[in-house]
């Protein structure tokens, strides 16, 4: 595993925001094999949830991408790593103490990047400059799958 796609970013596979044509183009040319934690899972079926209460998109669409997700669980296309949520808690409170006045990154972005950490990735691919400062600030190369490919590192 040497890539972490935070949900933002993994949410742009299964939608259609104006971004998404930039990462499907990323994913497509890397060819990388996508790890997710039970954490994205929970955040996409959410995120795809109150995309129907924001009236961004219908019932059936939010229902027909949470199948594609299932679908990519089963088919390999993301692959589900296990994590030690206790652990990754600790170095979120670390990481937050340490960083969230200079970086601005919210609770679930130091997650996220906590996650990376303890998984031992080289890579953190999200579009949010907050969490993107923390990922940086912890010495991971930064990757911004939203922009042209001469832009993307951060």
């Amino acid at each position: 595993m040497n890539s972490y796609y935070d949900t933002g970013v993994l949410l742009k596979l299964y939608t259609a925001e104006p971004e998404s044509g930039c990462v499907q183009d990323f994913v497509r040319l890397r060819k990388d094999r996508i790890w997710v934690t039970d954490l994205h899972v929970a955040e996409c079926v959410s995120a795809l949830r109150l995309k129907v209460f924001r009236k961004e998109c219908s019932e059936d669409e939010s229902s027909a991408a949470i199948e594609l997700i299932k679908a990519d669980l089963r088919n390999g296309v993301l692959q589900v790593i296990e994590m030690d949520w206790g652990h990754a808690w600790q170095e979120c409170r670390l990481l937050s103490d340490q960083f969230a006045s200079r970086t601005g990154a919210q609770t679930l972005d130091s997650l996220h990047v906590a996650a990376a950490r303890l998984l031992g990735v080289k890579e953190f691919l999200t579009s949010d400059g907050r969490q993107a400062k923390l990922a940086h600030s912890i010495g991971l190369k930064v990757l911004n799958p939203t922009t042209s490919p001469r832009s993307r590192e951060e």
